[in-house]
């Protein structure tokens, strides 16, 4: 959180567009006329997270409500989906989340999942995208992903890789890795990115795959070592990282996204006010520089039939991916 406390005050102080004069509201309603609830799938720290603080900022200097974050990152985003579906559906409650939340957990879950992404709410947009990393600490001795490999098969279940939670994205990448490398290593899940990382850069697991919007200035800071972005072209975020094709396993790709969600039967103008102006604060440099500082891309024209449309793509591509890997959350 405290990557924006500057930015919150920046936002307040420059009064962005709507502020002035007359705030904007969906058409035919007095929508937003009290505080919206932003309930984030994900614990506090991550690229989830800082996508809803840094939007909903702005937001609230846009619209003259208040827009507050509440992380529920319990069952890898299960419990927000099921605090947003049992909302009232009139746009004062959204769900913020990740490709695990809206896409994995369905090949995670398959029928014990209660809230469906695709049936059991509507979306309202996209506001970034961020590659997948995998980062190591440097007291393991490798430099590269080979490197990593070869110790990993020296010592057959030795080693634990860390994630940011059952069902997350970093979960099922690195078991997507460890599947791809043919290793034997233990997924031990915490309580957020941050969490997770607290135990990578301590030396007690081997590696972690997370956003390269999280993991950038870890690398910058020399705290841990990257050995792959799971991406077709570097990052200038982290030019050193190698490719996946480069690190010698290019159908290593992962990339996660972040949602913004709202309660089932929420009436369209509300989501496409929503999706307006979530768009129109995302081509402010105070909040658009700051994403892509982190790694972060911006998506254009993410419409709430675009993003329903997306998310659909992603659970057909993910599912697969996620059974054949042999996660669970059990």
């Amino acid at each position: 959180m405290n990557r924006i406390a500057g930015l919150a005050v920046a936002l307040l102080a420059l009064g962005m567009a709507g502020t002035a004069g007359a705030q904007p509201r969906a058409p035919g309603t007095d929508y937003p006329n009290r505080p919206v609830r932003v309930v984030v799938a994900l614990a506090p720290g991550g690229n989830a997270d800082l996508n809803a603080r840094l939007v909903s900022t702005a937001l609230s200097s846009r619209l003259g409500q208040q827009f507050v974050v509440e992380n529920r990152p319990s069952g890898g985003g299960t419990v927000a989906f099921d605090t947003v579906a049992q909302a009232p559906p009139d746009g004062y409650t959204l769900l913020v989340g990740a490709l695990g939340s809206h896409t994995l957990n369905v090949g995670l879950y398959g029928n014990r999942l209660r809230v469906h992404p695709l049936t059991g709410v509507d979306h309202i947009t996209i506001s970034s995208h961020s590659a997948i990393a995998v980062a190591v600490n440097p007291s393991l001795g490798v430099r590269t992903l080979g490197e990593l490999r070869e110790l990993l098969l020296r010592n057959p279940g030795k080693y634990n890789y860390g994630s940011s939670g059952n069902g997350t994205t970093g979960h099922i990448a690195g078991a997507m890795l460890v599947q791809m490398l043919g290793v034997q290593v233990q997924h031990v899940p915490y309580r957020g990115s941050a969490a997770a990382f607290s135990d990578l850069a301590a030396g007690r697991t081997a590696f972690q795959a997370d956003t390269i919007s999280f993991l950038s200035e870890h690398f910058r800071a020399g705290t841990v070592r990257g050995v792959v972005i799971a991406t077709p072209e570097r990052s200038p975020m982290a030019p050193d990282v190698p490719t996946s094709a480069e690190a010698g396993l290019p159908e290593y790709q992962a990339t996660t996204w972040t949602p913004w969600s709202t309660t089932l039967g929420t009436p369209l103008p509300i989501r496409q006010f929503l999706y307006e102006q979530i768009a129109e604060v995302l081509k402010a440099p105070e909040v658009r520089d700051r994403l892509i500082q982190l790694g972060n891309t911006i998506p254009e024209g993410m419409t709430p039939e675009r993003t329903r449309e997306f998310i659909a793509s992603e659970i057909e591509k993910w599912v697969p991916i996620v059974r054949a890997t042999g996660a669970n959350v059990d």
